[in-house]
């Protein structure tokens, strides 16, 4: 896979601004210093990256974040111009401007109704989460039950450090006895994070702690690493379901993309404002950087992983977290630091394989019965 298919599902994450209202510790997209340039402009937003998303797959969607994506001036007016070039929008966000009256019917009239709110919850246990999101779990729960109450999409996004290991499972289970999709997103020492580098979650964290919790959430599917399902068996899956996405596992240069606040591009959100940065759309097109980019074209390839990830049997449909390669080992290619499967060679099984090819089935079903899932893959 040299380029992405022009129908598979593509994601293109714009970190439109640094701005926020919550001053969260390790935040992921404040940098530590003062930033590098000047923030991209309403017309470059539309012209570089919204206008260049549609030319990378007929499938798209863009995910604006920030920092507070809804406090920029132009919040609204970038929406309608995504939904004009027909993509999804998602819209990540820390949930506290939704409790205004109008906010949220205000978004979905921007986006014809093409739109879910990312909502992020790192516990349920209020301390632990106002530790690492500088806000009471209480926020982004109003703040879902007014998506609920108003027709809007939404799902959470979970950062795991190994802050918030202690209640990880009782917050795991919380959304999944409630039917939630969560993105687990790692924890990795970017931006203000990278004066918290033992927050990282190594090999037996993710043994005894991430992994089964995880597991146990098939709507936690997406970007799931380290991944075990069956090769084979992912590969009729897509069949069966109809399902058009590159693959589970990592995304990064497959069906994700990310530009920064100020232009650079990067194969995974994870890895904006770092030495991965592939190029600026103000001096190059989003699309020829995605689909010429020699780090995209072998993260999408996946013949060059380092170490165990290369000899791996689930290299094509896990392939390894790509960001903790990179911060741990300077090589984005290089094996993921977390995993803690080892296997031998190319024909070597995990234990959880059985499990996690079971469970598989229970994900693709809830894409292709659920709004707006069904819609996008």
């Amino acid at each position: 896979m040299t380029s992405p298919a022009r129908d598979d599902f593509f994601l293109c994450y714009f970190e439109t601004t640094r701005d926020c209202n919550l001053h969260c510790r390790y935040c992921m997209a404040r940098l530590p210093g003062p930033s590098t340039g000047k923030e991209l402009t309403t017309d470059e937003a539309r012209a570089l990256v919204l206008d260049e998303i549609a030319q990378v797959s007929s499938n798209a969607a863009v995910a604006f974040s920030g920092g507070e994506h809804l406090l920029r001036p132009d919040a609204f007016d970038l929406l309608e111009y995504a939904a004009g070039k027909g993509l999804s929008s998602f819209v990540n966000t820390n949930g506290k401007l939704l409790l205004a009256d109008g906010t949220v019917k205000k978004a979905l009239k921007a986006t014809k109704g093409k739109l879910v709110f990312v909502l992020p919850l790192n516990s349920t246990d209020p301390a632990l989460n106002r530790s690492t999101r500088d806000d009471d779990p209480s926020t982004v729960m109003q703040a879902a039950e007014r998506c609920r109450v108003e027709g809007a999409e939404y799902f959470f996004i979970l950062t795991i450090s190994r802050e918030n290991l202690p209640t990880l499972e009782k917050t795991m289970t919380f959304l999944k006895m409630n039917r939630v999709a969560v993105l687990r997103s790692p924890f990795v020492p970017r931006g203000a994070g990278s004066g918290f580098p033992d927050y990282f979650c190594g090999p037996e964290e993710m043994r005894n702690t991430v992994h089964p919790a995880l597991t146990n959430n098939p709507l936690a599917y997406i970007s799931f690493t380290p991944f075990f399902a069956a090769p084979e068996a992912m590969a009729a899956a897509w069949k069966k379901y109809g399902v058009k996405i590159g693959g589970l596992g990592c995304q990064a240069g497959r069906a994700f993309a990310a530009v920064g606040a100020e232009g650079g591009v990067v194969p995974c959100v994870q890895l904006l404002d770092s030495a991965c940065t592939r190029g600026n759309v103000r001096e190059k097109r989003l699309s020829e950087i995605v689909r010429e980019d020699a780090v995209f074209k072998a993260l999408r390839a996946r013949k060059d992983l380092g170490g165990k990830c290369g000899r791996c049997r689930y290299r094509g449909t896990c392939g390894g977290c790509r960001a903790l390669a990179f911060y741990r080992n300077g090589d984005v290619m290089a094996e993921d630091p977390s995993c803690f499967f080892e296997p031998v060679n190319a024909e070597t099984r995990s234990d959880l394989e059985a499990v996690q090819t079971a469970k598989l089935g229970e994900f693709l079903e809830y894409l292709k019965f659920n709004k707006p899932w069904n819609s996008l893959f």
